[in-house]
C-alpha cells in the first residue's frame, strides 16, 4: 500500500510539473525560462547547427529554418507523453492493472478514445481529468500557433521592406546610397518611427515567445537580426555623420532597438553590454578600421560625408556599445548571416542593380 501511495504521489507531481511547463510556455505573457522548452531547443539547435555545417549553404538554411517549427510542434507530443506517464502511475496505484495496462488506459483516456473501460470509480475520475487536460493541450495549441505565426509575419514584412531599400542581405551602405540617389539621404528621419515601433514589438514578442528568434526568413539572404543591425547601424551613422537636421527620432529608435535586443539577449543570458568606461571600446566586435572602411564605401558611392572622422567614430561607438554584444550573442545562437562589418565585398549596390 505504501508503494502504491508513493507511486500515486509521483504521478501527481509529474502531472503538476507538466501543467506548469505548459502554462509558463504558452499562457503567461512574460519571459519565462521553462527547463523543458529551453533544453529541447538548445539540444535541437546544436544538432541543427552540426548538421548545417556539413551540408551546402542552401541546404543549411533549410535545416536551420526547419528545426524551430519542428521543435515547437513536438512540444504538445512531449507534454502529452509526460501526462500519459504521470497518469499511468496514478492508474497503477488505484488498481487499474499491470504497468502495460495502466499505460494503455492512460493513452485511451488522454485521446478521449475510450477503448478501455475504467475498472473502478477512482480510475474513472482520473480518466475524466486526463481527457480534459488532453483537450486543453489541443485547444491551447490551436490558439497559440496562429498568434505565433501572425507575429512572425508582421516581423517579416518589415524585414522585406528593408531589403528593397538596403539590398539582400541588407547593409547601411546600400541603404544610404539608394536614398541619396533619390534625394532622400538627408530627410530620412520620418522612417525611424516605423522602426521604433518594430523594435518595441520585437522586444515584447520575442521574449514572450522566445522560440521566434529561431524562425528564419524564407530567403537565405534575409534575417530579422541582420535587419535590426542594419537599421541601428544606419541610424547611428546618420547621427554621427550629421545627415539629419533633427536627429531626435533616430536617437529614440536607437534606444528602443538597443533595449529590445538587450531584453531578448537577457532571456538567453547573453553577456551584457560594456560601459564606455575602461576597456569598453576594446570589447566591441568592430574596430576603427571597420568603421573607416564602411564610411569610405559610403563616400565612394557618392554620398556626401563630412569631415571630422574622429568625432564621428566616437559618436558611433557610443551608440554601438549599447547593442553590440546583443547582436553578436544572438547571431551565435541563431547561426545567422555573417555581419557586413570587416568586409567590403558586395558592400555597395548601386540603385537599379
Amino acid at each position: 500500500m505504501f508503494i502504491r501511495s508513493l507511486v500515486f504521489a509521483a504521478g501527481v507531481i509529474g502531472t503538476v510539473w507538466v501543467l506548469v511547463s505548459i502554462v509558463r510556455s504558452v499562457v503567461i505573457p512574460r519571459p519565462e525560462r521553462v527547463w523543458l522548452t529551453v533544453t529541447l531547443f538548445n539540444v535541437s539547435r546544436r544538432i541543427a547547427h552540426w548538421l548545417g555545417a556539413k551540408v551546402p549553404s542552401w541546404m543549411r538554411h533549410k535545416i536551420l529554418g526547419a528545426f524551430a517549427p519542428s521543435v515547437l510542434l513536438s512540444l504538445p507530443l512531449i507534454w502529452s507523453a509526460g501526462l500519459i506517464a504521470s497518469f499511468a502511475c496514478m492508474y497503477w496505484a488505484v488498481g487499474v492493472g499491470s504497468w502495460s495496462e495502466s499505460f494503455g488506459f492512460s493513452g485511451s483516456s488522454i485521446t478521449t478514445l475510450g477503448f478501455i473501460p475504467p475498472p473502478n470509480g477512482a480510475a474513472q475520475a482520473l480518466a475524466v481529468i486526463e481527457a480534459l487536460l488532453g483537450l486543453g493541450i489541443v485547444a491551447l495549441m490551436i490558439s497559440f500557433l496562429p498568434t505565433l505565426y501572425g507575429t512572425f509575419s508582421r516581423r517579416e514584412i518589415a524585414v522585406g521592406k528593408l531589403t528593397t531599400r538596403a539590398g539582400e542581405p541588407p547593409n547601411p551602405v546600400t541603404l544610404l546610397t539608394r536614398l541619396n540617389a533619390i534625394g532622400r539621404a538627408h530627410p530620412i528621419e520620418e522612417g525611424w518611427a516605423e522602426w521604433e515601433g518594430w523594435f518595441v514589438e520585437l522586444g515584447e514578442t520575442h521574449t514572450s515567445f522566445p522560440a521566434l528568434i529561431y524562425f528564419r526568413s524564407a530567403s537565405p539572404d534575409r534575417s530579422w537580426l541582420t535587419a535590426a543591425e542594419t537599421a541601428l547601424d544606419t541610424a547611428a551613422l546618420v547621427n554621427c555623420l550629421g545627415f539629419e537636421a533633427r536627429p531626435g527620432s533616430a536617437e529614440l529608435m536607437l534606444r528602443s532597438g538597443a533595449l529590445a535586443l538587450r531584453s531578448i539577449a537577457d532571456f538567453y543570458r547573453v553577456e551584457p553590454e560594456m560601459s564606455r568606461l575602461g576597456t569598453g571600446v576594446d570589447s566591441l566586435s568592430i574596430t576603427r578600421d571597420d568603421f573607416d572602411m564602411l564610411v569610405d564605401a559610403i563616400a565612394s558611392a557618392g554620398v556626401p560625408v563630412p569631415d571630422g572622422r574622429d568625432a564621428a567614430w566616437e559618436t558611433f561607438i557610443g551608440w554601438r556599445m549599447n547593442y553590440d554584444r546583443s547582436i553578436v550573442g544572438l547571431r551565435a545562437l541563431v547561426g545567422d548571416l555573417p555581419s557586413y562589418w570587416g568586409s567590403d565585398d558586395d558592400m555597395v549596390v548601386m540603385p537599379g542593380d
